[in-house]
Order: C-alpha cells, then sequence, then structure tokens
C-alpha cells in the first residue's frame, strides 16, 4: 500500500518520456534567436520524421501560401510556434500509440481526440482565436483520461463504459475508478513533456474554467476545449439529444454565437476528421454521419413529448388532489427516513470495534453502513455509495444494503459476497446508476481484518506512530461490469485505526469554503488527540462540515474500525 499523498513520480513513472526531438525543439524557445545552424542540426538527426512533418506542412490542413522545403523556411513563414505545435501532435500520437493498454480502444481514442481537435479548431476560427494551437490543445486536452489507464492497467476493461459517458459523467465516474481526475493526470504529463504554458494550463484547466486564475486568453481557450469536449462527445455518448443541447447551451453562453452554429460545427466533423485523420496517418472507420445522430436524437425527443404529454395529462387530474398528496408525501418521506435509519446497525457500545455516522444532503440518503457479528464472532462490515441523489439512489441504497447482509450471512468471504452482490446489480439497476463500496471482515480474535474496495475513496490506515496508508480501490464499482473480480487485502489491524468514508467526506466544504479533500482530511484525522474515543474522532470531522455556511452538497459517510483491546494493550 502506497504512503499517502505520494509524490507526483510515482505515477508519472508511467508516463513515457518526452522524445528527444521533442526536448531539443522545445529548448529553442528559451534561447533570444533561433539560428538556421540549430534547426539544421535537429533535422539532420530525425530525417524520416521532418520528412513527414513537411509533408503535412505542405497539406491543405496546414493551409501554407508557398511550399516549404525545410524546417527553417516552415517556421520563416508559419512562425516557430505553429511548427512546434504541429511537431508536438506528430510526437505525442507516434509516442503513445506504441503503448497500449488491454481493453482500451487506441483507434476510438484517437478518433475521439481528433473530434476534440476539429471542434477546438472550427471554434477558434470564428472567435478569433489561433486555429492551430486550438487545434493542437484539443487533440491533446485529454490525453490525461489515455494516462489514467497507463497508471491502472487492470482498469481498461472500463474504457467503453467511460466512453459512453458524457464529459461530466465521466469526470465524476474518473475520481471513483482512479482516485484521481484526467485534468490531474495531465498535469503529471504537461510537467514530464515540459511543455508551454499557453497549452498546458488551459488543457489542465478545461473542466473547470471559471475556477481557474489566468488571463483572457487562456481563458478563451479554456473555455473552447471544453466545449470541443461536449461536441465529440455528441458522437460517443449515449443520450445524445442531451450532448446536443448542452453544445447549443455552451456556444450561445460562452461565445454568444446562434443556435445552428452548433449544427453547422457538429455536422462539419465527420469530413474533418476523415481529412485530418489522412494526413496524420491516423487511421479512421466508417463513422455515423451528423444527420442519422440527429435524426436519432429527434425520433427520442418525439417519444419523450409523446410521454410528457401523457405525464402532463396525469398531472392534470391530480393538481385537484395536490395538497393531500403533498401530505401523503412528507408522511410516506418521513417513513422513508425512518426506514433508511433502521437500516442503519444499532450503536453497540465503545468496546465495540466498529462505530459509524450518516448525514443525508437531502431527505433520502444514497449513502450506507452496516455492520454485524457472525456465528463464529467474526464481524462483518460495508460503507457504500450510490451514484445519483434522490429516491433513485435511495432505493438502489436500501436493495445493496439488504443484499449485503442478507447474503453476508451465509458467504463470509468478502471478495466473493461483492461479487454476487455485482451480479445482481448489473442484472437489475437502472443503466448508468452503479454502487461504490468498501466492505471486509474482521477477527477480534486475531486482528486480522480481510477487506475490498470496489471503487470507493481509499480507507486510510492509521499506526498509533502517526503514519497513514491508503487502501485503494482494486475493482471498479457494483453494478458496472458483471464479470468483475474484487481481490481482497488482508491487514493486521492491531493497535491500529482504519477510516472509511464516501466522496462526500472529501468534498465537503469546510468552514473557509475550500473543499476539504484527502490531504485535508488526513491533517484532521492527524491533529486529533488519541484521548478521544471513536465517536468523538468522527463527530469531529463532521464538526468541520457543520462550520460552513454552505449546504451539504453530498450525502457524508464514516466508518470507523478500531478495536480497543489493541489499544489498551499497546498503551
Amino acid at each position: 500500500m502506497p504512503y499517502i499523498n505520494p509524490d507526483d513520480h510515482i505515477y508519472s513513472d508511467n508516463i513515457p518520456m518526452i522524445p528527444g526531438i521533442v526536448q531539443r525543439f522545445l529548448d529553442l524557445h528559451g534561447l533570444d534567436a533561433i539560428e538556421d545552424a540549430d534547426i539544421d542540426a535537429i533535422e539532420a538527426d530525425f530525417p524520416d520524421f521532418f520528412e513527414k512533418l513537411l509533408r503535412i506542412l505542405n497539406s491543405d490542413h496546414f493551409n501554407l501560401t508557398t511550399k516549404v522545403e525545410s524546417v527553417t523556411q516552415a517556421i520563416q513563414l508559419a512562425g516557430y510556434q505553429r511548427v512546434c505545435n504541429l511537431m508536438l501532435c506528430m510526437a505525442v500520437y507516434r509516442c503513445f500509440k506504441e503503448i497500449p493498454v488491454t481493453g482500451v480502444d487506441q483507434q476510438s481514442f484517437w478518433e475521439d481526440a481528433l473530434r476534440r481537435a476539429v471542434s477546438a479548431q472550427m471554434i477558434g476560427e470564428v472567435i478569433g482565436l489561433d486555429a492551430g494551437l486550438c487545434f493542437t490543445a484539443g487533440l491533446l486536452q485529454d490525453m490525461g483520461f489515455y494516462i489514467l489507464f497507463l497508471i491502472s492497467q487492470n482498469k481498461g476493461m472500463l474504457w467503453g463504459e467511460f466512453r459512453k459517458r458524457d464529459p461530466e459523467a465521466r469526470y465524476s465516474m474518473e475520481r471513483n475508478i482512479f482516485n484521481m481526475n484526467h485534468d490531474e493526470a495531465m498535469e503529471l504529463f504537461c510537467n514530464k513533456w515540459q511543455l508551454l504554458d499557453i497549452l498546458s494550463v488551459p488543457m489542465i484547466h478545461h473542466h473547470r474554467c471559471e475556477k481557474a486564475e489566468f488571463g483572457v486568453f487562456d481563458l478563451q481557450l479554456c473555455n473552447v476545449l471544453y466545449c470541443a469536449d461536449w461536441m465529440a462527445s455528441v458522437y460517443t455518448s449515449v443520450d445524445k439529444g442531451f450532448a446536443i443541447n448542452r453544445c447549443r447551451q455552451l456556444l450561445s453562453n460562452t461565445f454568444s454565437m446562434e443556435p445552428y452554429r452548433a449544427e453547422e460545427f457538429l455536422a462539419a466533423i465527420p469530413d474533418k476528421i476523415d481529412i485530418t485523420g489522412h494526413v496524420f496517418d491516423i487511421t479512421i472507420d466508417r463513422h455515423i454521419e451528423f444527420s442519422q445522430i440527429l435524426y436519432e436524437a429527434n425520433i427520442k425527443l418525439s417519444e419523450d413529448n409523446l410521454n410528457f404529454q401523457e405525464l402532463t395529462s396525469r398531472l392534470e387530474q391530480a393538481l385537484t388532489e395536490r395538497d393531500r398528496l403533498a401530505g401523503e408525501l412528507n408522511r410516506e418521506l418521513g417513513l422513508a427516513r425512518e426506514i433508511q435509519k433502521s437500516l442503519l446497525p444499532r450503536d453497540m457500545g465503545d468496546d465495540f470495534p466498529l462505530v459509524g455516522l450518516n448525514i443525508s444532503a437531502r431527505d433520502l440518503s444514497g449513502d450506507f453502513y452496516d455492520y454485524f457479528v457472525l456465528p463464529d464472532g467474526r464481524i462483518y462490515f460495508n460503507l457504500g455509495d450510490v451514484s445519483g441523489k434522490g429516491v433513485n439512489a435511495a432505493l438502489l441504497m436500501t436493495k445493496t444494503s439488504s443484499l449485503f447482509r442478507c447474503l453476508g450471512k451465509r458467504i463470509y468471504d468478502p471478495g466473493e459476497l461483492l461479487a454476487q452482490i455485482n451480479l445482481e446489480l448489473c442484472e437489475t439497476s437502472i443503466h448508468g446508476m452503479f454502487v461504490t463500496m468498501i466492505a471486509g471482515v474482521y477477527d477480534p480474535q486475531t486482528g486480522r481484518l480481510k477487506i475490498v474496495n470496489a471503487g470507493n475513496p481509499p480507507a486510510l490506515l492509521f499506526t498509533v506512530d502517526g503514519l497513514a496508508y491508503e487502501v485503494e480501490a482494486q475493482a471498479p464499482p457494483l453494478g458496472v461490469l458483471a464479470e468483475s473480480e474484487f481481490p481482497e487485502v488482508e491487514i493486521e489491524l492491531e493497535d491500529k485505526s482504519l477510516y472509511m468514508f464516501s466522496d462526500g467526506v472529501t468534498e465537503g466544504n469546510m468552514a473557509n469554503g475550500e473543499m476539504l479533500g484527502l490531504s485535508g482530511l488526513f491533517k484532521v484525522i492527524a491533529n486529533m488527540t488519541s484521548d478521544l474515543s471513536p465517536t468523538e474522532r468522527i463527530n469531529r470531522i463532521v464538526s468541520s462540515f457543520k462550520e460552513s455556511s454552505r449546504p451539504v452538497r453530498d450525502d457524508i459517510t464514516i466508518l470507523l474500525l478500531e478495536d480497543q483491546k489493541y489499544k489498551h494493550e499497546t498503551h
């Protein structure tokens, strides 16, 4: 298990080294003047690479007014930055296509990258940004997504599930699966390859443009990349109608474009990536045309409208009973809250190894935890978090919690237990919903613990010396892939303390308005004195959010495993 807050090199070792040609070319940027001899020397060392570079420079894609015979001439006509950007695109493509990841379809990745690139290029042309720079940034902006799979080679099987989601849904799923997002991986890549800020800053922040502090140009390019991400998702996401409407909204709100612009851009993508793919030698399979996507989206919209009209009719009939139904609804919600509370285990006292706390952000919670004692004295426990919020999440939470308690009384192996629950959820759960869970069995007699983390934030194992280790997710969330395996980790608990929590804890706001984060949680736990009881400690963590003026955005659930017998013996 790695130490908490690992150094970047632990992950950057999985990222390929910057090619020598890129390093030498980027080094020229720092010179007061770029000499022809410097360019000629690099060109002489990499003749094959520059032969292809010149072919692209002379193609219609690059649109130079004069045919160039050398890189020096190209820099004189187009400028160092444009040539450098093109060289960077070629180098990244060549470098990463040589590093396949089992389960990841490289061809579809580069098709999606080209869709983002040409989308960014088209937007840049309209708003007056450097179209070549927009193309480069669009092509590279999601390299961090591929790097996530390089870092976690065993998760390539989830590639298809990620690709079917829109950018925001995928971004949320990344945190659950990888315990980091692709923009964080992109930052590692930009630092390792020493990319210039003009590219790296907008690419790293394109999912959070409004939160970044940078200049007008960087903000414009950042917004271009975010829009391009959504435009590319029209061709891959399940709900294409939603993605199209989101593109219209973004282009209108961000760049004051008329709604028809979105359709123009989207319709142009297939032809543009065909041409661009040919220039860059990126193979493009036969792909769906935008007209077909629009037709299917309109059919679905018509079906939705018919359903909406039917629902509207029923609603109008029900309005006369509005007050009565509202009262019944409040009573039902109250009863549902009581049922959910009854599913949580009762407090077993200070000597029991486990103590938990659940705070719902809404009337009903999608988080849960449970523990119960097996006939042989071992203790089964779990903590789970259902994707989404509201009634659907609460119902899936109830089902998963009940399955765990029911099946756990005859399946004593946590890996096998989660595999059985996963099969059931894959068969019956609503498409797109999943459950992150951390579960295990603890033996108070031996102090040994077997634990499984399925897509949950890492559990924190604290020693009496103040060291902390992460128990990271080794399996995907429940309800995603039916054939998933759930490997177990064995731990000697003894005098240690194991903190398990949902992402509502690390994403909660503190009194100063900042998000707590994993490092912040580590500091809160590390700064608590040893004389506090387990219950007092988890209450101390939750008090960090209660002092904030902002409402709780997500359910907060914490489970602490700590055997007082070993604590007393140690001290």
